[in-house]
């Protein structure tokens, strides 16, 4: 009979390498990744410009040139491209980050020769119709203002604007009359110097045959298209003040942001420290979630996080409270990072989060989809195998003084920026 007392043995000996990917540089050196596996003849292509926010000359262009390309072709309507995606099963998505954007297409194998020359025509023949582009900028503006009425996105942006400077690429906030002031000939303009296949890679993941794999590394071989994209130029204004206060009119909580400027993700430190941010905040069972939602329930959730870019990052902490638990929340935050400075961390909760962060990565190793998606985040910040294998590594070996010394060096509440925003 099964104990129901005792919990599962964790099993740590799994196979963590990268395996099955294949590389080869095509006729106009585009970079293709292929991840040919899997049961389901189904494949999905994701190609990746290396372009994103950082590379805009008018704010808010960048988001929308990406959503329009699946709203009309020079050979098919909006209306045409969405009935054939639906016919034939077809998902396609784009997605806009900092420095990187992609548009994908995912479909079953024995539809694709419906579907892969519409699709690939719409990439490199975008239409930009202004109706098109009023429809994108009344749903994109209306959705905005119900996100800024968020004690929580206001906080965030504050924080962003402060730490990196209200004209940096990281720190400058889009707003309401950017989306509106926008019109066809700046999507062209951005399009047009930026869409190169020069500063992009494929990735073709799934399972699919040669005729497949051959239509699609010929079709992208003949395409010529260069960028002249240029980022823009980084330099961080300092913080200004250690803590704002804005006043709204959500009065149901307090949004709290804390947070630091880091570094990007080839510094020698990053592993150490999305290691620590994960025994601080960075998940369910961490420190900052036993104390302050389960012990003194002061939120349903607090949480820490890394996020990194190629240039810069921040290091920053999300609560959101009652007013009447702000202070208590602050000074137990502030504890927790004393903590993390002056004690080891135990070895019991060590190999906790090891646990956690190696089950994830096996999450990421999970079908050739799975693999496809590490590649094109890999890849996007001009990351290798041999990063991911390093990070996979330095998550088996950290040590508990190796924490400390990163705490110290990054948990020093004294170098925090703090915004609050509710009705005080």
């Amino acid at each position: 009979m099964i104990d129901r007392k005792k919990g599962p043995i964790i099993q740590s000996d799994f196979d963590l390498e990268l395996r099955g990917v294949s590389q080869m540089k095509l006729s106009n050196g585009l970079e293709a990744y292929e991840i040919n596996s899997g049961t389901q003849n189904i494949i999905k292509i994701e190609l990746v410009f290396k372009i994103g926010r950082i590379h805009e000359q008018q704010r808010a262009v960048a988001k929308a040139a990406m959503a329009l390309l699946r709203e009309g072709s020079t050979r098919h309507s909006s209306e045409e491209l969405a009935e054939l995606y639906d016919y034939y099963g077809a998902v396609v998505k784009t997605n806009t980050g900092m420095e990187a954007s992609s548009v994908s297409l995912v479909v079953v194998e024995r539809y694709f020769a419906m579907i892969w020359p519409v699709w690939l025509h719409m990439i490199f023949y975008p239409l930009y119709e202004a109706e098109e582009l009023e429809k994108y900028k009344q749903v994109t503006a209306s959705k905005f203002k119900n996100e800024l009425a968020k004690n929580d996105v206001q906080g965030y942006r504050k924080l962003t604007e402060e730490l990196f400077g209200s004209e940096h690429p990281y720190g400058y906030n889009t707003e309401v009359e950017d989306i509106e002031r926008l019109d066809t000939s700046a999507l062209l303009d951005y399009y047009n110097k930026n869409f190169g296949l020069d500063k992009a890679f494929v990735v073709i993941s799934g399972c699919y045959g040669e005729h497949a794999r051959k239509t699609i590394l010929q079709d992208l071989g003949k395409k010529k298209r260069t960028s002249e994209a240029r980022p823009a130029l980084f330099s961080a204004s300092p913080t200004v003040e250690p803590q704002y206060k804005l006043n709204t009119d959500n009065k149901v909580q307090v949004s709290i942001k804390q947070g630091r400027l880091l570094f990007g993700r080839k510094h020698p430190d990053y592993h150490s420290v999305n290691f620590l941010n994960m025994i601080f905040g960075g998940y369910f069972g961490s420190r900052l979630m036993k104390n302050i939602r389960e012990e003194k329930g002061y939120t349903y959730g607090i949480y820490s996080a890394v996020h990194s870019w190629k240039e810069s990052g921040f290091f920053y902490i999300s609560a959101e409270v009652a007013n009447e638990y702000m202070d208590s929340t602050l000074k137990e935050i502030r504890r927790e990072m004393k903590i993390l400075q002056e004690e080891l961390v135990p070895e019991a909760e060590l190999e906790n989060v090891r646990n956690y962060l190696l089950g994830q990565t096996l999450h990421l190793l999970d079908g050739p989809f799975a693999k496809g998606e590490l590649m094109r985040s890999l890849l996007s910040q001009d990351l290798t195998v041999s990063d991911y294998e390093k990070n996979v590594i330095h998550a088996q070996n950290v040590t508990a003084t190796e924490i400390q010394e990163m705490a110290r060096k990054y948990l020093d509440p004294k170098d925090y920026m703090t915004v609050l925003v509710g009705a005080f």
